[in-house]
């Protein structure tokens, strides 16, 4: 059954997620506005960006860009730890977990603090797949490879891949629920019922991510209608040129 506690750990999610750390990096070091920059984006890629764009050299550019991606992937991940930790307390609900991870990547595409739109949600959503289990963002990267090859196109490869993984999520297994330390706050597993539907839990989680994701994609799927957008070659990952695999 759902309980109350699912409204705080959607606010808590939310306000977590809002946190701008790619227009904060950006406006401390540069000066600038990341927003004004490159795809206008609060992510770690346009990070990258605006720091070539300033002339920085290419190595800081991507240390600072994975340093807050992985911060950004933080936030999705301790937005479920902190409502399963919190709710552990209380009610013992699983079901936090589906509105505080889409709630995280709501705030991370829409921060309350910047009054528009933020980031694209990708990285966030990669630390609600780690907090569910480690090895799913390695499972989650090569089915992103395989399905991008075919598709060629970021933006739906994305929405293919989230709700794919949630799929995988239910037939994973109940057992291999227990062994998750992050969800072990909710006990005792075997006794309340949650390892029978946690991997619903999981898979409801990912696809309001990928609905929420959905969000703030217009703007790709416009340019793809039009033939604007650039296909992606990720075969060029292996030969060094990152860059134009990822465009």
């Amino acid at each position: 059954m759902i309980t109350i506690d699912v409204l705080w750990a959607a606010a808590l999610g939310y306000l977590l997620g809002s946190i701008p750390i790619a227009w904060i990096v950006v406006k401390l070091w540069l000066k600038i506005d990341i927003r004004t920059v490159g795809s206008k984006n609060v992510g770690g890629r346009n990070v990258i960006r605006a720091f070539q764009a300033h002339e920085k050299p290419k190595k800081l550019a991507y240390t600072v860009g994975i340093i807050e991606a992985i911060l950004d992937m933080m936030k999705g991940f301790f937005a479920m730890w902190l409502a399963v930790y919190i709710s552990s307390f209380s009610q013992n609900d699983p079901w936090v977990i589906a509105f505080a991870g889409p709630a995280a990547i709501l705030g991370h595409n829409w921060p309350i603090w910047l009054w528009g739109p933020g980031g694209k949600g990708v990285a966030s959503t990669m630390g609600a797949m780690i907090f569910f289990n480690p090895i799913f963002l390695p499972m989650w990267l090569v089915l992103y490879f395989i399905l991008g090859s075919a598709i060629m196109y970021s933006a739906i490869t994305y929405l293919v891949s989230f709700v794919v993984m949630g799929v995988i999520f239910i037939f994973w297994g109940t057992d291999i629920w227990k062994w998750i330390s992050v969800a072990n706050p909710i006990n005792d597993l075997n006794a309340t019922g949650t390892v029978e539907i946690f991997g619903w839990v999981a898979f409801a989680t990912m696809i309001a991510i990928t609905l929420v994701v959905l969000s703030r994609q217009g703007e790709n799927f416009r340019k793809i209608k039009t033939g604007e957008a650039k296909k992606m070659k990720l075969w060029k990952i292996f030969t060094g040129k990152t860059d134009e695999a990822l465009k």
